[in-house]
């Protein structure tokens, strides 16, 4: 006999084991969707727990929570039917209608078939699908919730009432609405937070946090918005969907300093072009990105080189001073347009003619994971008489 098939019997069995036994943790506190389902006992309880995660717009935890299932109960549908409402329904490349059509739609429920049903139907014609759904399921949590919309903000509370335990996306929901003024006509912060932590009894996901952090950035708060989108960036690191925001508000909440460094990184940048120090020049650019310059001389653009870098010229700068530096950010704070003049004056080698000089400038940066690295430059005249050719 092959001890190692034994082995991996073992295995599964005790991974079933582990699977069953979350299961059963699970429904401790699992908000019931779809009470009869096409899956056995155990991965119905998983599969309930996907749809809540799904509701939530975690889609990963969603579809590792029905592969899950799958494992329980390889007949499954259901589960199916989370992975298929997770893929994309656009016609060119989405994959939700092919995960559909691979699902056994004799063996679904009548909600499951209803929910396959809605999957199936063209932008176009959800509304009126989905009102007749409803029509034949109104005691369903699932087919109600799937009859909620951004363009009908009370369409969340009714649902909050009238299935108390299925709404945690939908108290998500409410705190936007509270936040905006969709509710009262002016923005209500504190029954945002409110509806966020109700949320969060019900639902203890990463997305609930993600929203308390946008309203606590709506209000200005950017610590307590950083603190929030670290919690939700801290339930899995890797390829965060929470990354982005954790940085644009990390960023807002030290705009001071980072204001201060590109200042000084802008100066430091002109010293090295006047010195011709490459390595110095270095610091604040980046291979990945070209980085096109505008002279002055009201010449064509032209990528800066290394080669263009260490022309030698046929002028000595004797100074050049910025002055007025302002710096102004993107929305997400991960672009900065500064904008400075300047003043100096260079002498040609050769004749020993001084020349004053004056001009306005500007510059790109963008936030790299080296840094913030200079893309863009473009200098115009400004007053004074000398334009270096």
């Amino acid at each position: 006999m092959n001890t190692t098939s034994i082995k991996r019997r073992g295995d599964t069995s005790i991974h079933l084991l582990e699977l069953s036994s979350l299961s059963f943790l699970l429904n401790l506190n699992a908000q019931q969707w779809i009470e009869k389902t096409s899956c056995n006992n155990n991965a119905s309880k998983i599969v309930n727990e996907a749809i809540t995660s799904l509701s939530n717009l975690e889609h990963l935890t969603a579809i590792g929570m029905a592969q899950a299932a799958l494992v329980v109960d390889e007949d499954c549908e259901c589960a199916k039917l989370v992975i298929a409402a997770a893929a994309s329904n656009n016609a060119d490349w989405g994959s939700r209608q092919a995960k559909l059509q691979n699902i056994n739609v004799k063996s679904l429920t009548n909600v499951e078939r209803t929910w396959h049903m809605l999957l199936s139907t063209s932008n176009e014609n959800f509304n009126k699908a989905v009102e007749k759904a409803i029509s034949n399921h109104p005691n369903s949590p699932l087919i109600n919730w799937l009859g909620t919309g951004v363009n009908d903000w009370d369409s969340f509370k009714e649902f909050s009432k009238k299935f108390p335990r299925n709404s945690s996306a939908a108290y998500n929901m409410m705190a936007y609405a509270y936040a905006r003024g969709d509710y009262g006509g002016k923005p209500d912060y504190d029954s945002a937070h409110q509806s966020i932590a109700k949320s969060l009894t019900l639902h203890n996901g990463p997305n609930a946090l993600d929203s308390n952090a946008e309203i606590y950035a709506m209000e200005g708060n950017y610590e307590k918005a950083v603190e929030n989108q670290l919690k939700a960036y801290d339930f899995a690191p890797f390829a965060s969907p929470y990354l982005p925001k954790l940085r644009t508000y990390s960023r807002t909440l030290n705009k001071e300093n980072l204001i201060k460094n590109l200042k000084e990184a802008q100066i430091n940048v002109q010293q090295a072009i006047e010195d011709q120090n490459i390595e110095e020049w270095k610091k604040y650019t980046t291979e990945d990105m070209k980085l096109i310059s505008g002279d002055s001389s009201l010449t064509e653009f032209y990528e800066q080189t290394d080669e263009l870098f260490l022309e030698k010229r046929n002028f000595t700068w004797d100074s050049f001073d910025l002055r007025d530096i302002d710096v102004n950010f993107s929305p997400e704070m991960n672009m900065a347009v500064v904008t400075f003049y300047a003043s100096g004056a260079y002498t040609f080698n050769e004749s020993k003619e001084k020349v004053d000089y004056s001009t306005r400038a500007s510059a790109i940066w963008i936030a790299t994971g080296s840094g913030w690295k200079m893309v863009h430059a473009n200098w115009a005249p400004f007053g004074g008489s000398g334009i270096p050719k």
